[in-house]
């Protein structure tokens, strides 16, 4: 009996350790899950205030849209012309009698220019009139013997014949002797004498260079890409490089009709009148105005970016805190560029505006998720 007694207070004895040790072990679990958790809240803490972490800050430097007028111009090649340019000969054969002007002399139409010799035919007239004075003579007696009765009409009609042929030679000659004495077709100026005192005139050599600058036509080839936007009256800048860049601005005053097959270009002409600077042959570049935008977005050339797909786009600045900015990217329309200005349209409407501000350069190194500062 008293066995039975040890044994079972044993047994209750060794159950109440048991139990004893299971509840320290499960507290134990539970410490160290509430450790964990302190620890790791401990950590994130800890990281929040950690002073050795950096943010990255990309330098950029920025420009402004313009709501402005925008003008692409095309520069051409051109020269001086003018349509009184000549080179002067005689039309008649013979000796050079006089010279009645000198080079840089301003002449007037019609005026004597050269004097070539007419004795010869000066000769021949003299003796055309005392025979024409015969013939008339003879045509006069043979009329008024008609008329009485007396003469034959085959008479008259050799009379009326001979009459009408020397008047005809004479004629002749004396247009002949006219042509001995050159004159100024129009009014201008003597840029060249190239006739002698006694030489021989003939119409294969030119005798003098007359010139009249005072309206002028400054002439420049197109090609027909621009057919569409050259039109008369469009606004043209003339500059002569060899005259300190002088400009003038002007409007075009003729296109041609016709294509060249070979360079696949036009003519146009600028005309300026009251001239007294510029010279024929000379040198001059042409800027043609072939597109005029009122009011349209500009900005610069090289803010402008291209991606993959050949879609335009900038990166417009937004204002972040501590001076910084972020960016958005915004597609664009590239109408036209010239001389480092963009004329632009954007694709969303009012994503730029007039003071719009945009990244100039750094664009190619930065993404919308990067956070910039403006240098």
């Amino acid at each position: 009996m008293n066995k039975l007694i040890i044994i079972s207070s044993l047994t209750l004895g060794l159950f109440f350790t048991s139990c004893r040790e299971k509840s320290s072990l499960d507290q134990l679990k539970e410490k160290q899950t509430e450790l964990k958790a302190e620890i790791s809240k401990i950590a994130q803490e800890i990281a929040a205030q950690d002073t050795t972490k950096k943010e990255v800050v990309l330098i950029v430097s920025s420009t402004v849209v313009e709501q402005t007028d925008f003008k692409h111009k095309i520069e051409l090649q051109g020269a001086v012309e003018t349509d009184q340019n000549i080179l002067i000969n005689s039309e008649t054969p013979g000796v050079i009698r006089n010279i009645h002007v000198r080079e840089g002399q301003r002449v007037s139409k019609g005026q004597t220019l050269i004097t070539i010799d007419a004795e010869i035919l000066n000769s021949n007239i003299n003796e055309l009139n005392t025979s024409l004075e015969m013939a008339n003579y003879m045509f006069d007696k043979q009329t008024k013997l008609n008329e009485q009765g007396l003469g034959t009409e085959i008479e008259l009609e050799q009379a009326k014949s001979q009459k009408r042929s020397l008047e005809s030679k004479l004629k002749t000659l004396q247009s002949q002797r006219g042509k001995s004495v050159v004159k100024a077709p129009f009014s201008g100026v003597i840029d060249e004498v190239f006739a002698n005192l006694g030489e021989m005139a003939s119409p294969q050599a030119p005798l003098i260079r007359l010139v009249n600058n005072k309206n002028i036509k400054i002439t420049a080839s197109v090609s027909e890409n621009h057919l569409a936007n050259v039109k008369m009256g469009t606004s043209v800048d003339v500059i002569f490089p060899n005259l300190n860049d002088t400009t003038i601005t002007s409007k075009v005053t003729y296109i041609g009709n016709y294509i060249d097959p070979v360079n696949r270009t036009f003519r146009v002409h600028v005309e300026l009148k009251n001239n007294t600077v510029f010279l024929p042959n000379q040198i001059a570049k042409i800027k043609i105005t072939d597109t005029d935008l009122k009011d349209a977005l500009v900005i610069n050339s090289n803010a402008i970016l291209q991606d993959t797909d050949n879609n335009y786009y900038v990166y417009k600045l937004t204002p972040a805190k501590n001076n910084k900015y972020s960016l958005e990217k915004v597609f664009i329309n590239l109408l036209k560029s010239y001389k480092g200005q963009s004329a632009i349209t954007s694709i969303n409407n009012g994503d730029l505006v007039d003071q719009s501000k945009i990244v100039l350069d750094g664009g190619k190194g930065v993404t919308e998720n990067d956070i910039v500062k403006v240098q």
